[in-house]
């Protein structure tokens, strides 16, 4: 098919990079980072099929970045403040909540991390429950965070980042001194980094508070 401008193997090389891009996209857990990654792609795939004069894709595409960005728009449109609200041990959508989400909470903190938390909090974002806060108390002073947990559509960091710059006056009341994760998963290793803990290695990791 003619080209336009692009010799042929740099257009076939933005086909197949828009198409990888897209591929990609769809292992991404985070809605934003989900709709960033595909309007990428799709942008690659608008200059692919621009330069081979394939004008349905071109409008495909086009499309596609259209919808991602109305939804990019609409998702950071939700306040960005979050709330805690209360959960009651044996309510039905707490168990709820956790069933939906049971294999991630395991994989990170462990298979009964759960059974052993004695508080429950809710992460509520606009009207949405949008993650898990469950802890117990160990030594006088110290918080043992048994789940950290937000769903894959609010995983930006900035529900966490929020609780622990707004909410930890709370915590102070309740007579914690330092909040402490003992041998959490890897993957959230890197978040409690960037959240200021200190890391003592081998998955536990404090702060005072």
């Amino acid at each position: 098919m003619e080209t336009m401008a692009l010799s042929p193997v740099v257009v076939e090389a933005l086909g197949y990079a828009g198409t990888l891009v897209i591929l990609v996209s769809l292992a991404v857990k985070s809605i934003v980072r989900f709709r960033w990654l595909n309007a990428a792609g799709s942008l690659l795939l608008v200059v692919f099929a621009f330069a081979t004069r394939s004008w349905p894709v071109v409008a495909m595409n086009l499309g596609i970045i259209v919808i991602d960005l109305y939804f990019i728009v609409r998702v950071s449109s939700v306040p960005r403040e979050c709330k805690l609200v209360a959960a009651e041990p044996t309510s039905a959508l707490l168990q709820y909540f956790y069933a939906q989400n049971r294999d991630e909470i395991t994989a990170l903190f462990g298979e009964t991390a759960f059974a052993d938390a004695r508080y429950f909090t809710y992460f509520v974002r606009g009207s949405e429950v949008a993650g898990l806060f469950a802890w117990r108390d160990s030594v006088p002073g110290e918080c043992v965070v048994s789940v950290d947990f937000v769903t894959g559509r609010y995983r930006d960091t900035s529900i966490g980042r929020y609780f622990f710059g707004n909410q930890l006056p709370a915590f102070r009341d309740r007579g914690y001194s330092r909040i402490v994760y003992r041998n959490v998963g890897y993957g959230h290793w890197k978040y409690l980094r960037s959240l200021g803990f200190k890391d003592l290695g081998g998955g536990d990791f404090e702060k005072e508070i």
